[in-house]
């Protein structure tokens, strides 16, 4: 038996969100982005029904997506996690990694071939991104490490900028909003 001190996530196996289009999110990640879907699961739950399934983003971690209905669901819900919770739409995102220039580059491409629109690059010192957002209202971010250096903190470097008052966050640190992803 493993002792509790070992006990600790060891990757991500899965996130889920909703989706009210389960076609167009799997267009979206196996057509447009080429993440392949490699398990779907369909339940009946009291009068209602839910069906899960899961894209491969590698190395054993999966984006997955719940179509529900009828199993206590507002008829109102929205599957958008961000602007839905009143958010910018870059908030809450699923991000994933490639291992190159060479590989996000060719997302890029290929996103862009596949007729994925506002597609939005940024440069944060320690990686480099690609952003866009999916038919669910859910930011999508491709991202390549290009500095681990600039990214490594102490634990407590990184507690002592989380705890920094807001007033005194350095004006060489700011972010403007891009005005090319939807919200």
């Amino acid at each position: 038996m493993a002792d509790s001190s070992e006990a600790r996530s060891k990757s991500l196996h899965h996130v889920a969100y909703a989706t009210r289009d389960p076609e167009a999110t799997y267009a979206f990640y196996s057509g447009q982005l080429g993440i392949p879907l490699v398990h779907a699961e369909n339940h009946k739950q009291g009068d209602g029904f839910f069906r899960h399934f899961f894209f491969d983003m590698g190395r054993g971690d999966y984006l997955a997506f719940f179509e529900i209905g009828n199993v206590g669901e507002s008829e109102d819900y929205r599957t958008d996690i961000s602007t839905g919770a009143g958010l910018p739409v870059w908030v809450n995102h699923v991000a994933f990694r490639v291992d190159s220039h060479e590989e996000l580059d060719a997302m890029n491409a290929r996103m862009r071939s596949q007729g994925v629109e506002h597609i939005h690059e940024v440069d944060h010192g320690w990686c480099r991104s690609i952003y866009t957002v999916d038919p669910n209202g859910i930011m999508v971010e491709f991202c390549v490490t290009t500095d681990p250096k600039a990214f490594e903190q102490t634990e407590e470097e990184a507690l002592r900028l989380l705890r920094l008052p807001p007033d005194q966050i350095s004006e060489d640190s700011r972010k403007e909003p891009a005005s090319s992803t939807r919200s």
